[in-house]
């Protein structure tokens, strides 16, 4: 199996580029809903919609707002009611909602959780919907460190980030399976990895998910 398809245009978060996202070009009432993860990945999202318009978008986290779930779990173990302000942004698809929502958007969304092969559900997910429905998607890669409770539960990025790509039809890119297999790859996580590839740094980049070997590759022109 192999996907070709381009990426037409990406933006990337992390703190090594600015200490902080920028989210200035969001209304102040809409910036006091979101948590730090929310601000990373609208800081990406953002200047690509207004430079490309309305499409789908594919907003891809393993864990989501996960610190905004524990204070819920943290107050129902204090027998404390829930803040239905809270609980309704707690949910995975909350920061593309409001994306949405401030947009005055109608396009599909669609929120995954892919666990530590995050990449490979984002792209064919998105690329699904530029062959059945669109001739462009967005698609944002996001996470952040775990609360300390869970660090030693799960694998977790060192530090938060966000990448979103605008993916079309096209043939730059190939993503190919090359079936079941049981092999481990780097834990660095994926996106991080394709932020790498698309800065420069090498042309393939070999992927491990839901226990299938897949590979990434930048075509030559």
């Amino acid at each position: 199996m192999a996907l070709t398809f381009s990426i037409l245009d990406w933006k990337a978060w992390t703190p090594a580029h600015d200490m902080q996202p920028d989210v200035s070009v969001i209304p102040a009432m809409l910036r006091r809903r979101l948590t730090p993860l929310g601000r990373a990945a609208l800081s990406v999202i953002m200047p690509l919609a207004e430079t490309h318009g309305a499409m789908p978008l594919v907003y891809v986290s393993r864990h989501g707002d996960l610190t905004r779930t524990l204070g819920l779990l943290e107050d129902l173990a204090r027998g404390e009611p829930l803040s239905p302000t809270a609980f309704s942004l707690s949910v995975h698809n909350a920061t593309a909602g409001l994306f949405s929502i401030q947009q005055g958007l109608t396009h599909n969304i669609t929120a995954v959780s892919g666990g530590v092969g995050e990449l490979v559900p984002g792209l064919l997910e998105s690329l699904g919907l530029c062959n059945e429905q669109t001739p462009q998607a967005l698609c944002v890669f996001c996470d952040e460190p775990v609360p300390a409770i869970y660090q030693q539960q799960v694998d977790q990025p060192e530090q938060p980030y966000a990448l979103a790509l605008v993916l079309g039809l096209g043939q730059d890119w190939q993503l190919t399976c090359a079936g079941e297999s049981a092999r481990e790859f780097s834990s660095h996580p994926q996106a991080l990895q394709l932020l790498e590839l698309l800065q420069g740094e090498g042309d393939e980049l070999p992927l491990a998910s839901n226990g299938s070997t897949w590979q990434l590759r930048r075509n030559q022109p």
